[in-house]
């Protein structure tokens, strides 16, 4: 009876320490299952965050690149439009200027052959006039009346040069017959009078106008030749 007691005791025990050691052993495959989980998951995250910082970093690296291509091709385009604009406006301003010197030169031109004219014009007019407009200038003035074929002709252009060269002698200005405009006027007798229309002279004569009239005639040589000589 006591065999068979301490039989059932030992046989208890054994029971209760086999049934604590599987508990053991599956508490601890637990345990190895949750740490294996956690330890994948750590890793998967480790991973996960690598290739993420990774992803990131590539991708910060082409935006870069991008943006460094960009930069460049704007740079570029920038400087060719300077470039282009710089080209531009000196082509205008060369073509400005060329216009310019151009249209200068040809006012100038312009100008001078003006300026010719005129002065020829003044010439004709105050120097050589015709019998016709003889009284349409200002003051008190001579107009030596010249017929071609008066032998004294040299005699009076010579004190004429004379009278020129003073500037405080009174102006002398010509008519020479020989004009077409002044044929008119040579007739065989002769007729002083201020009306133009009724104006005739028979050969060389010295008038002298005065506001639009004619003052005095000297149609003779001696006449001539002394009041020559005193206007030197």
């Amino acid at each position: 009876m006591a065999k068979n007691n301490t039989t059932k005791k030992n046989n208890s025990g054994k029971k209760k320490t086999t049934s604590v050691q599987v508990k053991k052993q599956v508490k601890d495959m637990k345990k190895e299952k949750v740490s294996e989980e956690v330890k994948n998951t750590s890793q998967k995250n480790v991973k996960s965050k690598t290739a993420t910082k990774a992803d990131v970093k590539k991708q910060t690296l082409e935006k870069a690149r991008r943006e460094l291509h960009f930069e460049k091709n704007n740079s570029s385009d920038e400087f060719s439009n300077l470039v282009k604009v710089v080209l531009i406006v000196t082509a205008i301003i060369i073509v400005f200027y060329f216009i310019t010197t151009f249209v200068t030169r040809k006012a100038n031109a312009v100008r001078t052959v003006g300026n010719l004219k005129t002065n020829e014009k003044a010439e004709i007019q105050y120097d050589s006039l015709i019998i016709g407009s003889m009284l349409n200038l200002d003051g008190s003035y001579y107009v030596l009346i010249e017929k071609d074929d008066d032998e004294k002709l040299t005699e009076y252009q010579t004190l004429l040069q004379t009278i020129a060269a003073n500037d405080e002698a009174p102006k002398i200005y010509t008519a020479n017959l020989t004009d077409s405009f002044n044929k008119v006027y040579l007739a065989d007798e002769h007729n002083y009078d201020s009306d133009l229309t009724k104006f005739k002279v028979t050969g060389t004569v010295l008038v002298k106008v005065n506001d639009h009239k004619i003052d005095l005639t000297y149609d003779n040589y001696d006449d001539i030749v002394k009041k020559l000589e005193e206007l030197k």
